[in-house]
């Protein structure tokens, strides 16, 4: 049986996901970004109670059809920035990648996560590459170029002007800013989206 989370994205999501379902005595195959895999189906009552304690930090499950579809398209925009920074910058057109992962066609993947988040997909990705900035700022390890070149952007410039609308504030000041407001990349909800 798999069930689909929602607000997971990363590695450590996986880890808190894997816990939970230990804490409260769930067998599981494996935990992976968006979903869980169980040895066998379950009763209602035992979904809700993984269900229960997963909201607890954050994440739900999601059973309809669309939303299934919304958690793979996310896990998968998700994967991209990561890829995207290990190959420095340089990765095949979005679309692409998210119709030779999913084999659907990029319209109709865009269309049901419009409908079903009441966001596109490009401000879901772009939204994800400006929280990943504010980590990497945060980290102090690379300079601001550097960084907009790791996320995909041709010039430090464009990054600079993204990163101004998403955030309201240039890289510099946000670097600046002794408490700079951030949400983690990995648990952006529609509301965060609202400014942009």
């Amino acid at each position: 049986m798999v069930l689909f989370i929602k607000n997971m994205c990363c590695e450590r999501c996986v880890a808190t996901v894997g816990n939970i379902l230990n804490e409260i005595g769930q067998q599981f195959v494996e935990v992976k970004i968006g979903e869980i895999r169980l040895e066998e189906e379950i009763s209602e009552n035992e979904i809700r109670k993984i269900n229960d304690s997963l909201e607890k930090q954050g994440f739900s499950l999601v059973d309809n059809p669309a939303g299934k579809t919304v958690i793979q398209i996310q896990a998968l925009l998700c994967a991209y920035v990561r890829e995207t920074i290990n190959n420095s910058g340089k990765m095949q057109k979005l679309s692409t990648y998210i119709e030779g992962n999913l084999h659907r066609s990029y319209y109709h993947l865009s269309k049901t996560f419009s409908l079903e988040t009441g966001l596109t997909i490009e401000k879901y990705i772009l939204a994800l590459k400006m929280e990943k900035a504010k980590e990497l700022i945060l980290e102090n390890k690379l300079s601001l170029s550097s960084i907009g070149w790791q996320l995909g952007y041709a010039s430090s410039q464009t990054f600079s002007t993204q990163f101004r609308k998403v955030t309201g504030l240039t890289p510099s000041a946000f670097k600046l800013n002794p408490n700079p407001p951030r949400k983690a990349w990995d648990k952006l909800l529609p509301q965060d989206f609202e400014q942009s």
